[in-house]
């Protein structure tokens, strides 16, 4: 599978990826083959979607993310890609373009910037599914706010130990 990947939108915004195999994992945890920031892309599930080879051809899978998978513009759940495609992760989250890439081998990131072309109309690929924008912008914008408070907790916690076994101990 030799694929071109150009990150569109997103904190890898610019990078060019080239993978040459059977499947391509998509989110946020370091186990994936691109692999996003958990703080600058929160939007991008631990594991948003994948990249399929399937005989000739190439699919989107959707693997559960709760901001929900986009092929250009319209949510997927498994979709037939085609040279172009923009694949969106959440409704506002990274975009990237999906080329088939015959000259290349194996996967080499790169910083070249490259001109992304206008992305004429939606073509819906599949039975769209409805997203829920106030849920993605509400997880988006809790998740750094969430470490602040469980840090926090286990201070408390922490303190409230020490004081207790002080009373104790005494």
């Amino acid at each position: 599978m030799n694929l071109k990947i150009a990150h569109v939108s997103g904190s890898r915004s610019g990078v060019v990826e080239h993978f040459d195999r059977e499947s391509v994992m998509i989110g946020r945890g370091g186990q994936n083959d691109l692999a996003f920031d958990p703080f600058r892309d929160a939007v991008v599930s631990s594991q948003h979607a994948e990249i399929r080879r399937e005989s000739d051809s190439y699919y989107l899978y959707d693997m559960g993310s709760l901001n929900g998978t986009y092929l250009n513009g319209c949510p997927v759940q498994r979709a037939r890609l085609a040279a172009g495609d923009e694949i969106g992760l959440g409704r506002r989250g990274p975009r990237l373009l999906f080329d088939v890439d015959p000259a290349q081998a194996r996967k080499r990131p790169s910083s070249v910037p490259m001109s992304i072309p206008k992305m004429s109309e939606p073509t819906l690929r599949t039975k769209p599914e409805f997203a829920i924008p106030e849920i993605e912008e509400q997880v988006a914008s809790r998740r750094p706010s969430t470490w602040v408070i469980a840090a926090v907790v286990v201070g408390a916690l922490a303190i409230l130990s020490s004081l207790v076994y002080g009373l104790l101990a005494s």
